[in-house]
Order: C-alpha cells, then sequence, then structure tokens
C-alpha cells in the first residue's frame, strides 16, 4: 500500500494515522511495532489518545517508555484529532499532503509491490518515506557497506564493486553514509546504475551534510529511504535500526573494511538474522580498517576479490560477462624502490620523513618514487600522509 491518488479513502486514514504515530517524538520503530500488535494504525492512535489499558501496557514494554512520554504523546494525539475535526479531514491528512508536496510517497511495506521481502522479516517497519522510484523486487539487490574511516585501498574497492555491480544490472544497496557505503554508491549512480539508500532520519535532514549531492542523486535516479518523517533529525539510536533495514533489502551483504566494531558489523548481526549471506573484502592485517572484514574471513564468510564472487554468490554469474574480472589492479610496480616503498605502505598511512627513514632512501628518491607509484595507481595522499591504495 503506498500513497498516492490511486489509495482508497481507507488507505489513506491508515496511512495517515501511520504517520501521525511516527511523528510523534522519540518514536521508534519497536514502539510503533507495539501499539500495531493486534490492532491496525486508526485503532491503534485511537486507543493511545483514550488511554486504553492493552494499548498503554504494550507501549510499556518498550525499553526507555515511561509515564511522562506516554502523556507528551497523548497530549499531541488529542491536538492532532482536535485539528482533524476542525479540518474535516482524518488524523494525519496534513502530514500525507506536507510530504507529498516535497515529492515523498509513503508505503506500508508489508502490503508493497516488494510485500516478499518483509514476509519473514523479524522487525519490518510498519511505514515508509520514499523518494524517487520504489523498490522493483524484479531487481537483484547488493548491500555494501563499510567504515567511514576507510584507506584508499578501501575506497578503491568501493568504487570497482559499485560500478561492477551497476554494470552487470545489480542495485546497490546502503546507508548513504560517509566512506563506503557513499562511495560505493556514488559509483553505481555515475555507472549509471540503480541505487537504493536508507538513511536515519527524515528526508529533510541531510546527514551527514556532505552528503548532500549523493541525496539528491539518489532521490532522482535511485530510490531514498526512510523510517521518519519530515523534520525528524538524526539520532545515534536511529542508525542500528537503519542498518536492519539495509539487510533486510539485500540479497547479498558485502562489507569492504571494517573495524572489529560499529555500525557495519552492525549491520552483519541484522543480515545474518535474516539469512543474508555475507561476503567480506580481504584487507592488510596491518590495517585496523580491515581487522573486521579479516574476523569475518577467519568466522567463515566468503571473500570477495572481484565482482564475480559477489555476481555467482547472487546467483547470477553470466551477468558478469561484460564485467571486468578482478578490481582493475595495475601492473607491479617495476622499480625495485618502488616496490620496497609499497611494502612499507601495506603496514599503514605514512608520512614522507617516516617512509625515507624506513627505506634509508633520500627525499628526492623517495619524492620520485611515490610520483610514480601514484601515477600508476598503487599509492595515494592526503594532508601529507602518503597509503597505499590497492
Amino acid at each position: 500500500m503506498t500513497a498516492g491518488a490511486s489509495a482508497s479513502s481507507k488507505e489513506r486514514a491508515e496511512l495517515g494515522a501511520l504517520a501521525a504515530l511516527c511523528s510523534l517524538p522519540h518514536m521508534g520503530p519497536a514502539r510503533v511495532r507495539a501499539l500495531l500488535t493486534g490492532r491496525d494504525a486508526p485503532e491503534a492512535i485511537d486507543q493511545l489518545r483514550a488511554g486504553r489499558a492493552a494499548a498503554l501496557a504494550e507501549l510499556r514494554s518498550c525499553r526507555g517508555v515511561d509515564e511522562t512520554l506516554i502523556a507528551t504523546w497523548r497530549r499531541q494525539i488529542a491536538s492532532a484529532f482536535e485539528h482533524a475535526a476542525i479540518d474535516g479531514h482524518p488524523v494525519g491528512a496534513d502530514l500525507l499532503a506536507a510530504h507529498a508536496r516535497e515529492g515523498i510517497w509513503l508505503s506500508v511495506p508489508g502490503r508493497s509491490d516488494a510485500a516478499e521481502i518483509w514476509e519473514s522479516d523479524p522487525e519490518p517497519p510498519a511505514l515508509l518515506f520514499g523518494q524517487g522510484s520504489v523498490i522493483d523486487p524484479q531487481v537483484r539487490r547488493v548491500g555494501v557497506v563499510g567504515t567511514r574511516r576507510c584507506t584508499a585501498y578501501g575506497r578503491t574497492v568501493a568504487q570497482q564493486l559499485g560500478s561492477g555491480l551497476a554494470a552487470a544490472g545489480v542495485a546497490v544497496v546502503s546507508g548513504l553514509a560517509t566512506g563506503i557505503d557513499g562511495i560505493a554508491q556514488r559509483a553505481a549512480l555515475d555507472a549509471g546504475g540503480s541505487v537504493i539508500g536508507i538513511v536515519g532520519s527524515g528526508l529533510d535532514q541531510v546527514y551527514p551534510a556532505s552528503n548532500r549531492t549523493l541525496w539528491a542523486d539518489v532521490a532522482r535516479h535511485g530510490t531514498l529511504l526512510s523510517e521518519y518523517p519530515l523534520g525528524r533529525r538524526a539520532a545515534q539510536w536511529q542508525f542500528p535500526a537503519r542498518n536492519r533495514i539495509v539487510a533486510a533489502l539485500c540479497e547479498v551483504l558485502v562489507v569492504v573494511e571494517s573495524g572489529s566494531a560499529g555500525g557495519s558489523m552492525y549491520t552483519v548481526d541484522a543480515a545474518a538474522e535474516r539469512d543474508r549471506p555475507v561476503m567480506a573484502v580481504p584487507g592488510p592485517i596491518t590495517s585496523a580498517a580491515s581487522a573486521g572484514t579479516n574476523r569475518l574471513l577467519a568466522e567463515g564468510c566468503a571473500p570477495v576479490c572481484d565482482v564475480a564472487d559477489v555476481l555467482a554468490a547472487l546467483g547470477e554469474p553470466g551477468r558478469g560477462d561484460a564485467v571486468p574480472n578482478g578490481l582493475g589492479l595495475p601492473a607491479a610496480p617495476a622499480e625495485p624502490l618502488d616496490q620496497r616503498v609499497l611494502d612499507e605502505l601495506s603496514a599503514g598511512p605514512r608520512t614522507l620523513d617516516e617512509m625515507a627513514l624506513l627505506t634509508g632512501t633520500s627525499l628526492g628518491e623517495l619524492a620520485s618514487s611515490l610520483g610514480r607509484l601514484q601515477l600508476s595507481g598503487w599509492a595515494s595522499e592526503a594532508g601529507g600522509w602518503w597509503e597505499k591504495a590497492r
């Protein structure tokens, strides 16, 4: 069920009631699900307003819900009913109109064209706010996630995977965060591919602000999704909740770079809970950015050495026929000094002075070597630090 001109009055009443519930302060997915236990959205919102014992008991079972918060919700719902009575519209009709003005559609996932994705999900969203295209369940989907503090190697791999999956007609699913997520989705968009981005705030609250252009491009050329209504700012607890939707929407999850803990590992746990295969990109054992992915490999996750590995896991090996094999590695350095410098960079980012001490080379010779490695795509420099790019 998706809001639109074809929606019936009953469907619009339910969407409006869901939007009103989701718009309450500190109302999250678990609390909405509790309220909807055994009742539809109009019933739930009416019972909350009336203070019915069953509805309040469901809410009190949720972590962090106290009497003060319940009283705040009831006051806001009472006010919403008063305004709706004055306007002669169902509760939440004003919210539907406000989102429609911003080009945002609302959808109940379990009753949408992609309902099969959510049939066995342990924590399906009650309502999704979207911009761009609705999800086409016939398009194959791969999640690509990783650390915000990625290395040059991680950036290169994320770009190769994003563009390679796009070339194979596979949608790239991720959380539009800085680092691996955004890099993979930008590469997929630039390759003319399909992208599904799930965010942890209202669709008018861009976070991080540096990804504003990427958000806009996903909304224009892909699918941008959130569980939260207009005006909801990013909050720390909303991102693990967002990650479960990334896990649910992908058919295979690829972790490019990740520390031993963090958002990527929340997504891994959510994928495992949903029986989604998890794959990992091997990285240097000396790199903290690859500690999590290397651990996943040690625990039995399949390695990703090229796009073909991902397509094989997806059960679509033939889609990779037009995709270049491998991750585009350039020829190995020909100069012995260049290889020695590259070996030292494998241990992590270094300054020019550090590299001179480690290699016993003059700054002039070292600068020439790093220049050759940079031109060939093996090394990169940022802020005075050099690192291995592949």
